[in-house]
């Protein structure tokens, strides 16, 4: 099964895992931050089965990044008693964050290797168009709302192309060609998390920033309603 669906927001965040104090974003939301979306969607604090789905994301709005600066606590939050206190006796710091601005992607999310039973979960509330928890854009202020666009009933078959325009982010192992007017970004994200949110099977890809595709040659894609993506 192969859902396709949409989500936007006036903002979004999906922290970088090497950055702390600055907090830094991903232009994309990985593959694990779409498994906490599917789970919000279904009501599943474990969304762990879900580490088995295949996906695939492309930009289609992106207008550029922010950052804003807030003020936060430097004691970690379980050594906190501040009835007990005269205050927090580290004081406090800085932090920065970085926006983005007014985000929208298409997100294709192939389900056949999830176990039935959460993919049964998925394809109720897919099928009526809502989601059991609210949806965010990576942080809590970020509000998003959704859109399912189109839901297969089968997976679709991988193509050996020997030039291609791919839509998706696509693997920075590929045999890509740079163009001069579009703008790319090479990330490192995870593709799987367990129950202790302990991250994982990170992978390099690159992705065109304006929503625009990218010109590949010898890869596998799938063609889903005249657009090519590559699975991940």
């Amino acid at each position: 099964m192969v859902i396709v669906w949409e989500i936007e927001s006036d903002y979004g965040h999906f922290s970088h895992p090497a950055t702390i104090y600055s907090s830094l974003t991903y232009p994309i939301p990985p593959k694990t931050v779409v498994m906490g979306m599917l789970g919000a969607m279904v009501g599943e604090i474990d969304y762990t089965p879900l580490n088995s789905m295949r996906y695939a994301v492309s930009i289609e709005r992106l207008r550029g990044k922010n950052e804003f600066c807030f003020n936060g606590i430097k004691e970690v939050l379980s050594q906190l008693n501040p009835i007990k206190s005269n205050g927090f006796r580290n004081g406090r710091k800085q932090f920065y964050r970085e926006l983005l601005i007014s985000p929208k992607y298409k997100i294709f999310c192939d389900l056949s290797d999830v176990e039935e039973s959460f993919r049964e979960k998925i394809l109720k509330v897919a099928q009526k168009g809502i989601s059991l928890y609210p949806l965010y854009m990576g942080v809590n202020f970020a509000l998003a709302k959704h859109k399912i666009l189109a839901i297969y009933e089968s997976s679709f078959e991988e193509e050996l192309k020997s030039s291609i325009r791919v839509s998706s982010a696509v693997s920075l192992d590929s045999d890509f060609e740079l163009e001069s007017d579009r703008v790319y970004s090479d990330v490192r994200m995870a593709t799987t998390v367990n129950s202790k949110r302990e991250f994982g099977g990170f992978r390099d890809y690159l992705v065109e920033l304006s929503g625009r595709d990218i010109l590949c040659r010898d890869i596998k894609v799938s063609n889903i309603d005249g657009e090519y993506i590559e699975w991940s």
